[in-house]
């Protein structure tokens, strides 16, 4: 069986944990010879880094191609786009020649890849958002459907859709999937408020909850008598800040953060490392390492030798190992936070995202998160100390709430394989080849 899983950028360590987690649980439901081609954003680059994987550049071609042409380069990106999609259409009405014709040998190539996918699998994660541009993955959807391949959407947080053309376009993208997994209830109410028929639609939990190890969850190892607390900080740079300005918003963040680990060296003789997803790798657009440093810059020299920025870049199971030395991890990456909690280590978690809010509503830790847009050093540093009082009672908790979405991530699975068996059906060819 041929699996085609799309929009994956795999050089965020926390998309990374996702694809590791969906390639597990697609394999445990339509069994461990299935073939993987994963269409990344920078193929070459994700090579370097996962050489054992096989990956494919986006059909979507950016924008750059025609950026010399200056107020021209979106009307041809759009033309472009278009005969792209005519293509496909050719493709599966009967017109080959004519779309040999229109598209080029790379083009082609891509399109007869599609083509020939038992299944289509858009990964999970939080990109169909207004946050961020939404053409290039409309795109893939498109070009999916129109060569009559089932599409499904993992793990999603979504929405909200304010503007028309993502409605219009979205409804009938979302309507015409095989199957759509959604992360939260909020993303199911953003589908509702656009008229998206949710009969395909389910809740389900992050695809890198696949990855959790039970064991370290319900074992968890005792904290040496005599040793300094051990403490993560997760930092990223944020500039969607919705109801303060983004300069402002980011200034109190991180002052919110360098109190934070001036109290923990100061009041717990704690060792405090800057570590996350999203570093390490200098092809990657962003660098959480840097915001890091600018954090560790800002506590007093006396505390700064207690403090330490982590560059290295871990892949997902190595980071995951990294977090179970850990007492606690401060995350403001989602998938930091979720590693993690795979790794059975307890998580003050900063959210930038609704996302965020769901998952640890959903774990009944919803108390502990903390708006990024609302933090504020003494409140947070208050916080963080009454965290820590209670860790005992908070790993009790995450114990169970993880293993839970784990199980329900791993029964995403059996759902995928119903669809597809539906999808089939539908198309008249019952256990067939799509």
């Amino acid at each position: 069986m041929k699996i085609l899983i799309t929009n994956v950028v795999m050089l965020n360590t926390g998309d990374a944990a996702i694809l590791m987690g969906l390639m597990s649980i697609l394999k445990q439901a339509f069994g461990a010879d299935v073939e993987f081609v994963i269409y990344d954003s920078k193929p070459e680059v994700s090579s370097k880094y996962y050489p054992k994987l096989t990956f494919r550049r986006w059909v979507y071609l950016d924008r750059r191609k025609f950026r010399q042409l200056g107020r021209w380069s979106d009307r041809l990106q759009q033309i472009n786009q278009n005969y792209v999609l005519f293509a496909a259409w050719c493709w599966t009405h009967g017109f080959k020649q004519i779309t040999k014709a229109l598209l080029s040998p790379n083009e082609l190539r891509a399109l007869m890849e599609y083509a020939s996918a038992d299944l289509i699998v858009s990964t999970g994660g939080t990109y169909l958002v207004e946050n961020y541009s939404l053409e290039k993955r409309i795109f893939d959807f498109q070009f999916s459907l129109l060569l009559k391949k089932p599409l499904m959407l993992f793990t999603q947080s979504l929405g909200p859709f304010s503007k028309p053309v993502h409605q219009t376009e979205l409804q009938k993208i979302f309507n015409d999937a095989a199957l759509i997994l959604l992360r939260d209830r909020a993303s199911l109410k953003h589908l509702e408020e656009i008229s998206v028929n949710t009969q395909n639609s389910h809740v389900s939990s992050d695809a890198a909850f696949a990855l959790a190890q039970p064991e370290a969850i319900q074992n968890p190892q005792p904290v040496p008598k005599n040793s300094r607390l051990k403490v993560a900080i997760s930092s990223r740079q944020w500039s969607h800040f919705k109801h303060i300005d983004s300069k402002f918003g980011m200034r109190k963040y991180q002052e919110s953060l360098s109190k934070a680990t001036e109290y923990l060296v100061e009041q717990h003789g704690a060792e405090v490392t800057f570590l996350s997803t999203c570093q390490g790798i200098p092809e990657y657009w962003t660098d959480d390492s840097k915001v890091g440093e600018e954090i560790a810059a800002m506590v007093p020299d006396s505390i700064r030798q207690h403090v330490q920025v982590d560059h290295q870049f871990r892949p997902p199971e190595a980071l995951l190992e990294q977090l179970k030395t850990y007492d606690f991890v401060i995350a403001t990456r989602m998938h930091m936070a979720i590693l993690a909690l795979a790794a059975g280590t307890p998580v003050l978690p900063i959210a930038y995202e609704f996302k965020t809010r769901e998952l640890f509503d959903r774990l009944q830790l919803g108390k502990w998160v903390h708006d990024i847009e609302l933090i504020e050093p003494e409140e947070f540093t208050q916080s963080m100390e009454v965290f820590i009082q209670e860790i005992p009672e908070i790993r009790q908790t995450l114990a169970v709430g993880v293993i839970k979405e784990q199980q329900q991530a791993l029964a995403a699975g059996a759902i995928a394989k119903q669809a597809l068996e539906k999808w089939q059906s539908e198309q008249g060819n019952p256990g067939g080849k799509p």
